[in-house]
């Protein structure tokens, strides 16, 4: 009468009551594109700040 749900029932479950998902997205969950974004800036930061240091310091 009370039986647990089976892990695969749950997921189905969840998997059913999302919205649908964009098709041209790349990422399935909005957190994951804002960690690619602050990981891209950061990066792009670090190269222009060391190159910038780098040609001070040669010159």
């Amino acid at each position: 009468m009370f039986r647990k749900q089976s892990l695969e029932e749950r997921i189905a479950r969840r998997q059913a009551e999302l919205p649908p998902r964009d098709p041209r997205s790349q990422f399935d969950h909005p957190v994951a594109k804002n960690l690619f974004v602050v990981s891209l800036v950061v990066t792009v930061a670090a190269h222009v700040v060391g190159g910038i240091v780098l040609a001070v310091y040669l010159h």
